[in-house]
């Protein structure tokens, strides 16, 4: 690492016997570097404000958990009252997105939000959205093509299941789950039991040969949110751990020594990148909360809090971020390694926010 980049980032106690971390304060620099930065009119900003509700809801001081929670309610409400108008491939993004409905669920909606649209929207998800034949939503260009990709879990999961049971919306709930199971099970490679991004973008039949950070933690993160809120008695929620499980220790096998995961998981010559990195952090932490996952897991959970620590800058700047990237050039693990990483990606906030608000919500002291 560069020293300019240890210069930028937080200091280590390790290195100069700095005080304890606060999960919190990190999570919360990041949401407003993010906002510095960048509109949230797009997708990433999507994933930063369900981020930031989860963070809200989980404060533990009521103090924290007020102002996080008007934090959100105010860079969401130009969504709610249609100022936010941008093109997306998942129309529920326009309504806020996750974040309106984990809100609507819990109650904390202002009053003067109309749930009636958000019910529209996962109706429009249930109705309207491209699938391929095997039911899968998949990406709206051409859907005759029927272009799947793991992407595609953190857009419609929680956003449905979270709706569902706001809503008591038993329907909505399977398809949350259907949509992430058919996915996590066509994208699986199983020879190491991590995911694949993609299906059919290079052509018919054409599956993608990565092993990629992001994609992997989009997949993990969909299942972390279905075993965090699957209602308790819910059929397929031994299915779901299950599931959540086998991702989780088939990543868990591939971080590095210092705890971050690479750009492809498999292969530690590609670079460290961080989106995925966060990503897969929040669903482990998930799955300590639920004690799905036990002590080797919360090691390495913390480690990586730790690792991921060097490149999250004081000012919540977040370097090594991997840019956009869907079915990178032809495809091939070479090509997914050759896509390059940015400071401050419009993609490096969200799963900051994740990981460590999950880690403010488990009491993790950071040393």
């Amino acid at each position: 690492m560069s020293s300019a980049l240890l210069n930028e980032t937080l200091e280590s106690p390790a290195v100069v016997g700095a005080p304890v971390v606060d999960p919190l304060a990190v999570a919360e620099r990041a949401f407003r570097r993010h906002v510095e930065l960048y509109s949230l009119s797009h997708y990433t900003g999507i994933l930063s404000l369900h981020a930031l509700v989860r963070l809200a809801d989980d404060a533990s001081a009521a103090g924290d958990r007020e102002r996080l929670l008007a934090l959100a309610i105010r860079h969401l409400r130009p969504f709610w009252e249609g100022r936010h108008v941008f093109p997306c491939n998942f129309p529920n993004y326009l309504c806020g997105g996750n974040a309106s409905a984990f809100l609507w669920w819990r109650g904390l909606l202002p009053d003067d939000v109309d749930t009636d649209a958000l019910e529209r929207h996962a109706e429009r998800v249930m109705v309207e959205a491209p699938r391929d034949p095997d039911g899968l939503v998949c990406h709206p260009d051409e859907p005759h093509l029927g272009r799947i990709f793991i992407d595609t879990a953190f857009a419609v999961t929680p956003y449905l299941l979270f709706c569902g049971r706001a809503a008591g919306r038993r329907d909505w709930i399977d398809e949350a789950w259907r949509q992430t199971r058919g996915l996590v099970e066509r994208l699986r490679d199983p020879a190491n039991g991590l995911l694949n991004q993609a299906i059919n973008f290079r052509g018919h039949g054409h599956r993608t040969q990565d092993h990629w950070s992001r994609g992997n933690g989009w997949g993990l993160m969909a299942l972390a949110e279905l075993v965090a809120y699957l209602p308790d008695d819910y059929a397929g929620r031994a299915d779901a751990e299950e599931m959540f499980v086998d991702l989780a220790e088939a990543c868990v096998k591939a971080q590095d020594a210092d705890g971050m995961w690479h750009q492809d998981l498999t292969d530690d010559s590609s670079y460290v990148e961080t989106s995925g990195t966060g990503l897969i952090l929040f669903a482990l932490g998930v799955g300590l909360g639920r004690g799905l996952l036990g002590a080797r897991h919360r090691e390495a959970f913390e480690r990586g809090l730790r690792g991921y620590l060097r490149y999250i800058a004081l000012d919540g700047s977040v370097h090594h971020t991997c840019q956009g990237c869907l079915c990178a050039g032809d495809g091939s693990k070479e090509a997914y390694m050759a896509r390059g990483h940015r400071l401050n990606d419009r993609h490096a906030f969200g799963p900051v926010i994740l990981a460590y608000g999950q880690a403010a919500r488990l009491g993790v002291a950071l040393k």
